[in-house]
């Protein structure tokens, strides 16, 4: 179980993600809170669900792109953190993006680094949009998107009580 994030936490490396996270990102989901598994996947999930950890690991960096912020524990590599692109338009060149982070990692910097590293990612993949849908509760990231240059009313939102924010990118 990864520790809470403090001036004495291990240092974090992002990276891609690979198959054989598969029991790292088992134990991932697992200890993200509800209200955290909520807000990344709008609604309730099993965090231990053979297909969403298959979906979260099996990502081919041409259609699907996914990184993990990793921490060494005593048990080995830790991930406290996921993101990743899912091209929607491959003609617009459009991808929908998502990422979650461990609370007790939530405000260190993860998210910024794996947002990041994924918008940067995109760009290489020569997307020319991307955007994302957050439930309207989660203030917190609505303020992180903006501050990452994704805006409300490029287009409509899917559900009520959901935003999407998106950007083209440069």
């Amino acid at each position: 179980m990864s520790p809470t994030h403090n001036e004495t936490s291990p240092p974090v490396i992002v990276r891609r993600v690979r198959t054989e996270d598969e029991q790292s990102m088992r134990v991932f989901l697992a200890t993200l809170s509800v209200p955290s598994r909520r807000n990344r996947f709008h609604g309730s999930v099993n965090g231990s669900s053979q297909k969403l950890v298959a979906y979260l690991i099996n990502a081919d960096g041409i259609r699907h792109a996914a990184w993990v912020a990793c921490i060494w524990g005593p048990d080995g590599e830790e991930i406290v953190g996921e993101a990743g692109w899912v091209v929607v338009d491959e003609e617009m060149g459009s991808a929908e993006l998502a990422l979650s982070v461990l609370d007790g990692w939530q405000g260190s910097g993860v998210a910024h680094r794996l947002m990041t590293t994924m918008m940067a990612g995109a760009r290489r993949a020569g997307l020319r949009h991307i955007y994302g849908d957050v439930l309207d509760a989660n203030l917190r990231m609505m303020a992180f998107m903006r501050k990452h240059g994704l805006e409300r009313g490029f287009d409509e939102p899917p559900d009520r009580g959901v935003e999407r924010v998106s950007c083209v990118l440069p």
